[in-house]
């Protein structure tokens, strides 16, 4: 018998463990199988290890560009899922970093929380300056949320699918795991529990992003993504002024990662800014 349908029947016995479980998938999340190419990647990294909180976290550096290019995977992901694309941009001059966040990757598994990703992800924002920052999926949130508590500005970003809500990424949890009105109540209650700033029911991508100033924002998503609906994109990239919206097809949510076609019209942003710059 799958999770799924185990906790379907745990559920009407006890939504509050039921609940209890699937935070604790979310708070784990559980890692893709790595692919030849992020292998590859990895082999040709400078890896060094700090110290966050309860975890070591892992983290990577590509090339030796003048230009600094931090790369932010998705909730569930890792930094080798950009392996496709590093040497596109180690190529074009950037010094590339990366990390795998808690409990993602190579880092220490403990259980973690969006927003704690989130403070790590603005630990590396205050470490340097980046003249781009590229991101994927939950990643893009991760991204506006620690950028915001920073008044960030960055020259470019290049932002591989986003959702609009916080609520989006419950939604997820609620159709993996089949959850019911009130053990999706019960779950919203504990994922509170990890945060103090923000309310996760009310959280949208638009509170956030005031105070983040970009010269160039192009946002890439596919029109079949099943993971993260293109609307949501769309709705957020209609927020930033002068911002651009790509729209594609045949890559699906993870596949666009190493898409050939994602990897040209990434090429063809950095370079079409660098021009503009001189």
């Amino acid at each position: 018998m799958n999770l799924k349908k185990t906790l379907n029947i745990l559920q009407k016995i006890s939504p509050r463990l039921t609940a209890q479980i699937a935070f604790n998938f979310i708070s784990k999340p559980k890692n893709r199988k790595i692919r030849a190419f992020e292998k590859s990647i990895l082999e040709i990294a400078i890896e060094t290890i700090i110290r966050f909180k309860k975890f070591n976290i892992k983290t990577y550096t590509w090339g030796n560009g003048n230009k600094k290019a931090l790369l932010i995977h998705g909730w569930g992901g890792r930094a080798s899922n950009f392996g496709a694309i590093i040497p596109e941009l180690t190529k074009n001059g950037y010094k590339v970093i990366s990390f795998d966040g808690p409990c993602h990757g190579a880092s220490t598994k403990k259980k973690t929380s969006f927003f704690e990703m989130s403070d790590l992800v603005k630990l590396f924002l205050e470490k340097d300056k980046y003249d781009l920052i590229i991101t994927h999926s939950m990643g893009s949130v991760l991204a506006f949320t620690a950028m915001s508590s920073l008044k960030y500005k960055i020259n470019q970003m290049i932002i591989l699918t986003t959702p609009s809500r916080f609520l989006e990424f419950i939604g997820l949890a609620v159709v993996q795991f089949g959850l019911t009105t009130e053990t999706t109540k019960l779950l919203i209650n504990k994922i509170k529990k990890t945060t103090t700033k923000y309310d996760p029911v009310t959280f949208k991508v638009s509170t956030v992003i005031k105070d983040i100033e970009m010269k160039d924002v192009t946002f890439i998503h596919d029109k079949y993504d099943k993971i993260i609906p293109v609307e949501k994109t769309k709705s957020v990239s209609s927020l930033f002024k002068n911002s651009k919206f790509i729209e594609i097809e045949g890559t699906g949510h993870f596949k666009m990662l190493w898409s050939k076609k994602v990897i040209k019209i990434i090429e063809q942003q950095i370079l079409s800014y660098n021009t503009q710059k001189m």
